[in-house]
């Protein structure tokens, strides 16, 4: 007879696969924070709150990139309470980019940084929940997170990242990837 599999938290139920998907879902939002942060320090004009927010959406981004490697190499959600107030406080920082700057700031971009950050405070609330009721105590490392599950999701996230980071501030200064200047002088071979 086999043990039975626990969540995250250590909790009954199974959910090993949601620290894989958190974490892929904490990065996509993670780097639209910094997108939409380094759009908003950037920037002419908008004046010093447009600043502020730069400097939080930037700070709230490496802080989501560095809890979801630390959620993927543990192997469980790592404190949950500080996910669901971080990724709150994301929502809110882009909600108030796009308020500040309407003229700059992606409605597309906040919307799915938005979608990112809710299933990684929903992922938090899951844990927050299943530990209330824990029958078995939390173990130091849960079971690995299986591999085609973390590839589906960056699949994922990659569709809707991808597109978004394309319509910041930042992406749409990139240097276009498809476009490649001749530096060859064509008198020479």
């Amino acid at each position: 007879m086999s043990a039975p599999r626990t969540s995250e938290g250590g909790a009954p139920g199974g959910r090993a696969a949601t620290p894989s998907w958190a974490a892929i879902a904490a990065w996509g939002g993670g780097l639209i924070q910094l997108a939409l942060g380094a759009g908003a320090l950037t920037g002419v004009g908008g004046g010093p709150a447009i600043r502020a927010v730069g400097i939080i959406l930037t700070v709230l981004g490496a802080a989501a990139l560095g809890w979801g490697v630390a959620a993927l190499a543990r192997g469980r959600i790592i404190v949950p309470r500080a996910g669901v107030a971080g990724s709150l406080a994301g929502i809110l920082a882009a909600t108030a980019a796009l308020i500040l700057d309407p003229s700059r700031v992606s409605v597309f971009a906040v919307a799915a940084a938005s979608v990112l950050l809710i299933a990684v405070a929903f992922a938090c609330a899951l844990v927050l929940r299943t530990a209330g009721r824990a029958v078995v105590s939390p173990a130091p490392d849960a079971v690995r997170p299986q591999l085609v599950g973390i590839l589906v999701g960056a699949v994922l996230v990659a569709g809707l990242v991808t597109p978004a980071l394309a319509a910041t501030e930042a992406g749409q200064h990139a240097v276009p990837h498809g476009e490649h200047t001749q530096t060859v002088d064509p008198g020479h071979h």
